[in-house]
């Protein structure tokens, strides 16, 4: 499945399981105020969020408009949500967020669970390096703390800034600046760009499949585009909204979107079937860049571990190289 979905309240695996059995009980046939008073019972965790939504709900509020008041659905969500509700689709829409939502959690889990070793491997190895300089009498303890206790708190601030980088620029009101950055690593560049823009098609083919008139879904899709400088790349179809063209031709101002997505929307678009085209094209794409996540997940501990041996191979390498010298050199 895609990538991204802009400012999800909640985390992945959580909104996983919470479509997971929406869909199951709306499938069921059961009314929305009864489903949620079963997931009260059910997830702990969310049962103040759920309190909220039913008590929307009971002052005659729509799923959608409810679960966005209490916290619980983010701007897309209840997008989807309102149009699946007004198309009879409900269930449908349900179970296409909880498999994006199952894909991601089971990503973000196995790249985590395969940098545990590494870390631990790491943090051994801070604290091993210095021993035989602390034994020896070269460094005085506080040396060594501060060259252990001292490197893990740099490299866990250094992680730490670089996960919350985004909030922060943001915060700075450098948002714009951070973003471009981005786009001007080449590596990096294609890595963001890649899993947005199917992040956006996925988006937009849910909307359509629910209802949604295109001119309606191309702003809010576009808004689910996180970097801000790849959002400003679809303000020229933004505004050739009004123009009354196909979606082909609108879609075809935005520079980044490749060739053939767009002969896939194209002829899509001509068969009447643009959004059943679009989930195609967005599963296809979602199968190589899972590939792509996986080799992460495989090489990044192996990058880890590589690191940490020329690490400390030049450091005993080093000492020894200096203990050998001549005094007289």
């Amino acid at each position: 499945m895609p990538k991204t979905i802009k400012d999800s309240p909640l985390s992945a695996e959580t909104l996983a399981i919470l479509f997971t059995k929406l869909k199951t009980m709306e499938s069921a046939g059961l009314p929305a105020f009864q489903a949620v008073d079963v997931l009260q019972e059910s997830e702990s965790a969310l049962k103040q969020p759920l309190k909220r939504m039913q008590n929307h709900l009971r002052k005659g509020m729509p799923v959608s408009e409810a679960g966005y008041k209490a916290g619980i659905f983010n701007s897309t969500h209840k997008t989807l949500i309102h149009a699946a509700e007004s198309s009879g689709t409900l269930a449908a829409v349900y179970g296409q967020l909880a498999s994006y939502y199952s894909g991601l959690s089971s990503r973000i889990k196995k790249v985590k669970s395969r940098l545990y070793l590494p870390v631990f491997v790491l943090t051994v190895a801070l604290f091993v390096q210095p021993i035989p300089a602390l034994v020896q009498s070269d460094i005085t303890p506080f040396d060594y703390l501060s060259m252990t206790v001292g490197r893990l708190m740099l490299i866990s601030a250094s992680v730490y800034f670089l996960i919350k980088s985004p909030r922060i620029f943001e915060s700075l009101g450098l948002l714009s600046f951070y973003d471009d950055l981005l786009l001007k690593i080449p590596a990096v560049s294609g890595w963001i760009i890649k899993r947005q823009i199917n992040g956006f098609y996925f988006i937009l083919a849910l909307m359509l499949e629910a209802g949604v008139a295109f001119s309606d879904a191309l702003p809010k899709a576009v808004d689910t585009i996180k970097n801000t400088r790849l959002q400003a790349c679809f303000k020229p179809a933004l505004a050739a909204l009004g123009s009354g063209g196909r979606v082909t031709e609108i879609l075809s101002n935005v520079s980044v979107l490749n060739r053939s997505a767009l002969q896939i929307i194209n002829s899509s678009e001509h068969s009447g079937q643009l959004a059943s085209g679009l989930q195609r094209y967005t599963r296809l794409e979602s199968e190589t860049l899972n590939l792509q996540d996986e080799a992460l997940a495989e090489w990044l501990p192996r990058a880890v571990y590589t690191l940490i041996c020329i690490w400390m191979a030049y450091s005993i390498v080093g000492s020894n190289f200096g203990s050998i010298m001549p005094t007289d050199l």
